[in-house]
């Protein structure tokens, strides 16, 4: 089956693709554009999510759980967030983010492969019950990543997820955050070449030290010596 790929109105896109019940969808672009922000929260309203930030020395345990100490020197199993998301709140299922998934490798990525794979093949053991565990009906999986070319992750994990959407804007809410005068700088700002984007996480972080310690200083703080472009763009925007 040909992979769909989407580069226009990506998060209509999404939310149609949730709609549907589609359960293993990629959403890659440029950083700080609301992706995790949309993984967390479209199709989650009457459940929760667990997430999962992948790095290059994530392992296996950090995944489906590991053996932790208790009282009186006793291990006990702690579930992983993959394990939880599979079982949800009441069995069903529930929605894993992953974010960054590009940075994840070895017996990680072996990991991320059994647990994202179909409901019809995933099965786990958990080690302390010895029982069978399988994802529930209403398991689905959001993968995030930065990169901008689709040949940067792992053709065997590609496989898993036939919707792979291309953000190329910030999503609405992930903006509704900020104030209101920041918004479309933010919209501007998330997205072009990637040596002038300005990341929503920056314009979180201004939003609010503004309000402590005035918008100069605040700029000072988060954009550095860029500071004054970026007030000057703010200030263009407030005229608009």
């Amino acid at each position: 089956m040909e992979a769909l790929a989407y580069e226009v109105d990506c998060w209509q896109d999404f939310a149609d693709v949730i709609a549907a019940g589609i359960g293993r969808v990629l959403l890659y672009g440029p950083p700080g554009t609301g992706k995790t922000y949309a993984a967390l929260h479209a199709g989650t309203s009457t459940a929760f999510a667990e997430r999962l930030i992948c790095t290059e020395d994530l392992t296996a345990g950090e995944i489906t759980g590991t053996w932790m100490p208790g009282r009186e020197g006793v291990f006990s199993w702690r579930e992983g967030p993959a394990i939880r998301a599979w079982r949800g709140a009441d069995g069903s299922g529930a929605r894993l983010v992953l974010d960054e998934v590009d940075r994840a490798s070895g017996d990680a990525l072996a990991t991320l492969l059994a647990v994202t794979d179909s409901r019809e093949s995933a099965r786990w053991r958990h080690p302390e019950t010895l029982e069978w565990v399988r994802p529930g009906p209403n398991f689905s999986v959001v993968m995030t990543s930065n990169i901008e070319e689709l040949d940067d992750l792992p053709s065997s994990l590609l496989d898993r997820f036939a919707v792979r959407i291309r953000v190329d804007r910030p999503h609405s809410g992930a903006l509704s955050q900020l104030s209101v005068d920041l918004r479309e700088a933010a919209r501007r700002g998330s997205v072009g070449p990637s040596d002038r984007r300005v990341s929503l996480r920056s314009f979180y972080a201004y939003d609010e030290l503004r309000t402590l310690y005035g918008a100069n200083r605040a700029a000072r703080l988060v954009f550095g010596d860029n500071a004054d472009a970026v007030l000057d763009a703010l200030r263009v925007g407030a005229l608009a």
